[in-house]
């Protein structure tokens, strides 16, 4: 049995045009129902749009009051070094580098199938944290902080291996630079330039290294024409492509081991223009 839908009669609160409708809820007629409702649906969205714009000053607000707070009280140089930029958001980045450099092993050695590399791959790095150099004499101790826990979770030669990871501290300390150096340098030269370069901007890495590079390359003959006028150019695209060239060279060569020639001795000259 169907129900039978009762005919209501009403007048329209807006215009009290006589109206008759089956819905109990009817106040309106057809046409003020329509622009009622559109009025409606402008009123709402004009709401939504004033809540969006307020979040927007209040994070703006506090954004702002934060970072007075912190330049006020000083923990942005006491924190965020550069060194900790670049564990954070920059070439060394915790949670990018490591698979770049899973991915330079593979392609060198196989795939990384003893967990142990995989502690190295996140752990070798992690000692640029406070650093105020990268490549200058305390940047160049970074080595130690991850062969110590290297070295405490699976002994000596994990710590030794992790070490090594740096070719510079390997040379100053006559020591013999591992694999984990090489798949390292092939980490970098699979870092696309659209990645690094606006990261190691952000950090205030790249004029560091860009400087460095020039160093380095003055001091020793295995940079080829090419390499040596594009680590010299200002332009930070040439200079990365003429460090990677090279940097590719030294993989081929050394990827077995061996004597290290290229390498240069490492700068421990104050740094003091990177703080």
């Amino acid at each position: 049995m169907y129900l039978q839908m009762k005919l209501r009669h009403y007048d329209c609160v807006d215009c009290v045009t006589p109206c008759k409708s089956t819905s109990p809820n009817a106040v309106r007629c057809p046409k003020c129902a329509k622009v009622w409702e559109k009025e409606r649906n402008r009123q709402n969205q004009r709401r939504r749009y004033q809540r969006l714009m307020a979040a927007r000053a209040g994070r703006l607000i506090a954004n702002r009051a934060a970072a007075v707070a912190v330049e006020n009280s000083g923990i942005g140089e006491t924190t965020m070094t550069i060194g900790t930029r670049s564990v954070l958001y920059g070439a060394h980045c915790a949670v990018l580098h490591p698979w770049f450099l899973a991915v330079a092993w593979s392609k060198l050695y196989g795939f990384p199938w003893d967990v142990r590399l995989w502690a190295s791959f996140w752990l070798h790095d992690i000692g640029y944290i406070s650093k105020p150099n990268m490549d200058g004499s305390e940047g160049e101790t970074h080595v130690e902080l991850g062969a110590r826990i290297m070295g405490l979770l699976f002994g000596e030669s994990w710590a030794a291996f992790t070490a090594a990871h740096s070719r510079y501290w390997a040379k100053r300390n006559g020591r013999q630079f591992s694999r984990l150096c090489v798949a390292d340098k092939l980490a970098f030269v699979l870092t696309p330039a659209w990645l690094y370069l606006p990261m190691t901007r952000a950090t205030g890495e790249l004029s560091e290294y860009m400087l460095r590079a020039k160093e380095r390359q003055a001091g020793s003959e295995h940079f080829t024409d090419y390499e040596s006028a594009r680590l010299n150019s200002a332009d930070a695209r040439e200079w990365l492509d003429g460090l990677k060239s090279y940097t590719r060279r030294w993989i081929e060569e050394h990827r077995n081991g061996g004597a290290d020639n290229w390498t240069v001795g490492a700068c421990v000259e104050s740094t003091a223009a990177f703080h």
